[in-house]
């Protein structure tokens, strides 16, 4: 009878806490703690083998098996509507900035600044080009910024001064819902814990207490999940996340768009075919300076054939002047 009794025990803190756990996925953050025992054989407490163990859980107006009563939300009286309504939102905010800038070292150096004026920091920093094999190459950066939600606006309008911003794309995402969900579940997880470990200190058989750690050791899991999520969310909400890429051009582009004038266009368009031609000269005696000595051997081999085709035509007008 006082083994039956425990069990029974056991499975109303289960239940309970089940309970507690659905209605919280509907109620939101704002749910009732589940602080109440069934009314009946449970008045007041909790007893095994005529033991009253008083669990501070109060009475409850539902008799076992009957499903729990919504929770009274703050601030809900009366409404039909969503329990979300009157909660603040928890805004995840990212942007994407593609940067263009003549002077690369005194950009990355301003954006270095910036992140510490701003009181972030940088996620991820990747430098491509200006090692020894492609010292003179155009230098990229890539880098992973966070800084605090509320310096979002100050570094997206100060992120202009580092060069030519090409492309911008801000983003947000509202996980209020799920972070108000989370929050309750982690909630009906400690309340459980809570009530087992007070069975756990009544316990009398290793059976008992072994099923009693099971129980623990599953909700103990449920715990550091939620929290950690819970981190995660803190994490991406207290700060923003700013993806930028920096570029090093020998000159930035400002192409002329499709509302400009036809003489603005026609300019814009013969400046880019001077500018490309003095850039393809230039190319090419680069390439030549690569190639210097397969260079030499083509002007000799050009100079050689020239000097025999000039001497063979000699000797054919010589030919053609004996025959006649």
């Amino acid at each position: 009878m006082k083994r039956k009794r425990f069990l029974i025990c056991l499975a109303a803190v289960l239940l309970l806490a089940g309970c507690g756990a659905s209605s919280s996925a509907d109620a939101g953050a704002n749910h009732a703690p589940a602080s109440s025992a069934p009314s009946g054989d449970w008045s007041g407490g909790m007893s095994m083998g005529g033991d009253h163990w008083n669990m501070g859980m109060g009475e409850m107006d539902t008799a076992p098996g009957e499903p729990m009563p919504e929770p009274n939300l703050p601030g809900s009286e009366g409404q039909t509507g969503s329990v979300y309504q009157n909660t603040r939102a928890k805004l995840i905010r990212r942007a994407e900035l593609s940067i263009q800038t003549e002077q690369f070292d005194q950009s990355a150096e301003a954006l270095s600044r910036l992140v510490a004026d701003c009181g972030g920091y940088f996620e991820m920093a990747n430098l491509y080009g200006g090692s020894r094999r492609d010292a003179y190459a155009n230098r990229s950066g890539e880098y992973v910024v966070r800084v605090p939600a509320e310096k979002y606006d100050q570094f997206l309008s100060s992120a202009g001064e580092l060069g030519y911003v090409t492309n911008k794309n801000e983003s947000s995402e509202d996980v209020g819902e799920q972070y108000y969900d989370t929050e309750a579940r982690l909630k009906t997880q400690r309340t459980k814990q809570e009530r087992l470990l007070a069975l756990l200190e009544k316990a009398e058989t290793m059976e008992d207490i072994i099923v009693l750690e099971n129980a623990l050791s599953d909700v103990e899991y449920q715990i550091e999940m939620y929290s950690s999520d819970l981190n995660r969310y803190d994490s991406l909400i207290s700060f923003a996340t700013f993806r930028v890429y920096l570029n090093e051009v020998g000159r930035v582009t400002q192409e002329v768009g499709e509302t400009a004038s036809l003489g603005q266009r026609m300019v814009a368009g013969f400046q880019a075919s001077f500018r490309n031609l003095g850039q393809g000269f230039q190319d090419f005696l680069v390439w030549i300076s690569y190639h210097l000595f397969f260079t030499i051997m083509l002007a000799a081999a050009v100079v050689a054939a020239v000097l025999v085709g000039k001497r063979e035509l000699k000797k054919y007008h010589r030919r053609k002047e004996n025959s006649d």
